[in-house]
């Protein structure tokens, strides 16, 4: 019958073995991807000759300069304002029903199309009594109704700023 084994042996990599096999993993994986390898070496080659690899490494150098810079400028108050109201339109759009701004954008975009074109066609002066009537026109009323209510709701957030 055969020995019992009493103790194991490790395996040691020396560090020329690791790098020796690290090379010849690298090898079989440059030739199955030789297209892949081909292509990138073609593009960095195209970076380098137009100037954009030098300005990149450049960058990549000067990475703290350009930080402060762009801190620099970001802190300026114009470009806080700026991002401020960015926010604040954000908030608004949030804040609005979906559905009712479409209609509203639809309506606005649909009619102002219509009267341009309406107003081309006719070349009519309007007098006091076309004002009156047009008062009646259901319409018109409607839209009436709504610029004074816009109006109307528009002064009283107005109002609620001041106190």
């Amino acid at each position: 019958m055969a020995k019992p084994i009493t103790t194991i042996q490790k395996q040691t990599i020396t560090e020329e073995e690791k790098r020796e096999k690290t090379i010849e993993e690298l090898k079989t994986s440059l030739t199955e991807k030789e297209e892949a390898v081909t292509e990138l070496l073609s593009i960095i080659e195209e970076l380098h000759k137009s100037g954009i690899l030098e300005a990149a490494n450049a960058m990549l150098k000067a990475k703290e300069d350009i930080v402060k810079i762009v801190i620099g400028q970001a802190n300026r108050k114009p470009v806080t304002t700026a991002i401020n109201h960015v926010i604040g339109m954000a908030q608004l759009l949030a804040n609005l029903d979906p559905q009712l701004t479409d209609k509203l954008l639809e309506s606005t975009a649909s009619s102002i199309a219509e009267a341009y074109k309406q107003t081309k066609e006719k070349d009519k002066k309007i007098g006091i009594f076309d004002l009156l009537k047009a008062v009646n026109d259901p319409d018109i009323n409607r839209a009436i109704r709504f610029i004074l209510s816009s109006l109307k709701e528009f002064g009283k957030r107005l109002d609620d700023d001041k106190s």
